[in-house]
């Protein structure tokens, strides 16, 4: 029964080895003629992409945008505790008592979070 599985499997491992191996070796054949594996699209891209300036370094062909200033309000510390233990990987069996201890130590410290997330 094996053997009829192997006659049947090798000539199609074979046929399709055969189709394969040109698309396989087709791109190392390109590059180690100097061209790029893309099929000389390479440089075409990076021309694109730049322009050259005159002593041959590549400039952006737009002007890049300032980046945003960062907000100084940081809500990070509000419900911390709480939030650590939600986003934690403990089993959810654990997570309940440990909500009985938090919560309430988040609430008592609010205003103390509220104010280090206003100014830190």
């Amino acid at each position: 029964m094996h053997s009829a599985i192997f006659r049947r499997l090798i000539p199609t491992l074979a046929a399709t080895l055969a189709g394969v191996l040109p698309l396989l070796l087709a791109p190392a054949a390109s590059a180690a003629e100097g061209g790029s594996p893309a099929g000389g699209h390479g440089s075409q891209l990076l021309a694109q992409a730049a322009t050259e300036s005159a002593d041959g370094t590549l400039e952006p062909r737009y002007e890049p945008r300032e980046p945003q200033p960062k907000s100084a309000h940081n809500s990070s510390y509000i419900f911390g505790m709480t939030r650590g233990v939600a986003d934690s990987t403990i089993h959810p069996a654990v997570k309940a008592p440990l909500f009985l201890l938090t919560l309430p130590l988040d609430l008592v410290l609010l205003p103390f979070a509220a104010i280090g997330g206003m100014f830190g």
